[in-house]
């Protein structure tokens, strides 16, 4: 497969998204939400790492809000669009983080060292029972990925998951896929 199809894949998951009525949106999140709170690898996790949900990804703010309130350490990432990496960086509440931008960041500057994350959700438009992923196209979470040892974790609606999809090999695949109907592990 090639980039190409990958392009095309990306393009058609974001039309399926914006398409999401947000009853649709609202209930299917809470789907998801509900699996993936109910998680071994969750309860017992003591940081956490998640994106912070925009454009009608799946809803991320309750799962932040109910690891804040379980007092776990909570980190979300900083992205630098001018090297393309990012960082984790931990909140305390939601107004450690910046709505106003396309892509939410963090207001604290308390990084966390990737090596302490036990469980990180990873976003992304499609991925495959191969648990590959494929992401909006910069590779932040494929390099950042690759020094976080923790528990990768990621929330889908069904229609975002296929048989499979193209990879190559700056990809690092997924743990654990979760959506309204399926818990998927690797």
């Amino acid at each position: 497969m090639s980039i190409k199809e990958k392009i095309e894949i990306r393009k058609n998951i974001l039309n399926q998204l914006k398409n999401l009525t947000p009853e649709e949106w609202d209930k299917r999140s809470r789907s998801i939400i509900n699996n993936f709170l109910s998680l071994p690898e969750y309860k017992t996790c003591w940081t956490l790492m998640s994106y912070v949900s925009f454009n009608k990804e799946v809803d991320t703010i309750p799962i932040i809000k109910d690891a804040l309130g379980k007092a776990k350490t909570v980190c979300v990432p900083e992205v630098k669009w001018e090297d393309s990496t990012m960082k984790p960086v931990q909140i305390f509440n939601l107004d450690d983080i910046d709505f106003s931008t396309k892509v939410p960041q963090p207001l604290s500057d308390a990084e966390i060292i990737p090596a302490e994350i036990d469980l990180i959700i990873v976003p992304g438009l499609a991925f495959d029972r191969g648990f590959n992923r494929i992401g909006r196209g910069k590779g932040f979470y494929d390099r950042f990925l690759r020094v976080c040892n923790g528990i990768k974790v990621s929330l889908s609606f069904d229609f975002q998951v296929f048989e499979s999809i193209p990879v190559d090999e700056n990809d690092v695949p997924i743990d654990i896929i979760i959506t309204e109907t399926e818990i998927l592990r690797h």
